[in-house]
């Protein structure tokens, strides 16, 4: 399936661009039996967006949204709470609203026993009536959530151990985690609508890859292409691999 592409000449412009069309596709999951379910990423990339998100909450209908994070650390710790995905939601989106959420769901890292807590996140999913819209990342090695290199493109909910590639652009100095919980690629894939997110010329190879080139289990986000209808949102850098 042929993406749209969207380039930008800086990332304020982008994130303005996402948002309004973000705003657009909630109004089309809105309807008296169903509110819109959103797949939300993290990440320094999305910080900016998650502000201009909070200053337009009405716009967006926030308060109607249920939310699912894609991905979270494990294990989380009391000493680690502060680094977990839970912690940056709270700090750089949901904290900053006037009207919350209608739901808030995220992995559980502290969890015991991380394969019941991935299927009960799944069933969660499924329950909701799955993602109407999902908002991605796109990793240096062209991970989509945390599902890394080598992942099967059919996957669901599941811990994974995280690529040292990942480990170094998440963190400076020595990782407090070797693991995550994500869900899985084959569960994004059943989302609606996806919007990928990429900046700097240091995404350009895999961006070209996840567009361009034919999908593989070595670039996760290539399965993308197997989706009808997929926006990516692009600074001129991020496009600068791509031939047209």
């Amino acid at each position: 399936m042929k993406p749209q592409i969207w380039r930008f000449d800086n990332a304020n412009a982008l994130y303005y661009a996402l948002a309004n069309s973000l705003s657009n596709a909630v109004q089309g999951f809105i309807t008296p039996t169903h509110k819109p379910v959103l797949a939300l990423p993290t990440g320094n990339t999305m910080i900016p967006f998650y502000r201009i998100a909070a200053d337009s909450e009405r716009d967006l209908q926030v308060s109607l949204w249920t939310c699912f994070n894609l991905d979270e650390y494990y294990p989380i710790t009391p000493k680690t709470e502060a680094l977990s995905f839970r912690s940056y939601m709270d700090r750089h989106f949901y904290s900053h609203l006037k009207n919350p959420p209608l739901r808030r769901e995220i992995m559980d890292g502290s969890a015991k026993d991380y394969t019941s807590e991935c299927e009960r996140y799944e069933q969660q999913i499924k329950d909701a009536g799955g993602i109407d819209i999902a908002i991605l990342g796109i990793g240096i090695n062209g991970h989509i959530a945390f599902n890394e290199p080598g992942s099967e493109l059919t996957t669901r909910t599941r811990a994974i151990e995280l690529h040292p590639q990942t480990l170094m652009a998440n963190f400076k100095g020595e990782a407090p985690f070797t693991h995550a919980l994500t869900m899985g690629i084959g569960t994004i894939l059943e989302a609606k609508r996806i919007f990928v997110v990429a900046l700097g010329q240091n995404k350009a190879q895999a961006v070209k890859g996840a567009i361009e080139e034919v999908p593989t289990r070595t670039l996760p986000a290539s399965a993308l292409q197997s989706h009808p209808d997929v926006t990516w949102f692009l600074d001129q850098e991020a496009a600068s691999g791509l031939k047209a």
